[in-house]
């Protein structure tokens, strides 16, 4: 139960991280001069980028570019829209 806790925490980071970056970006679009802007940006996708590092070295790669060529099992269980209870 505590690596489901976990597993849910990381994956609530980098969506959270992921969101605020390309919130940032749609923004920059408009205002690309905006320094707190693309500060705010390069946070959050260095964030973003540390916690999906952390996500992928204990429950493997999130997309397929991230698997690196690697023999791995993209889906080794149920698939995410399956009852985790059933």
């Amino acid at each position: 139960m505590m690596n489901d806790n976990r597993r849910e925490t990381l994956m609530r980071k980098i969506q959270m991280y992921a969101f605020t970056a390309h919130e940032c970006a749609l923004y920059l679009d408009c205002h690309p001069n905006n320094r707190q802007a693309l500060e705010k940006h390069a946070r959050a996708t260095e964030k973003m980028r540390e916690y999906v590092a952390q996500y992928e070295s204990l429950y493997g790669p999130l997309t397929k570019e991230n698997a690196g060529g690697k023999d791995w099992n993209w889906v080794n269980g149920r698939w995410p829209w399956q009852n985790m209870e059933d």
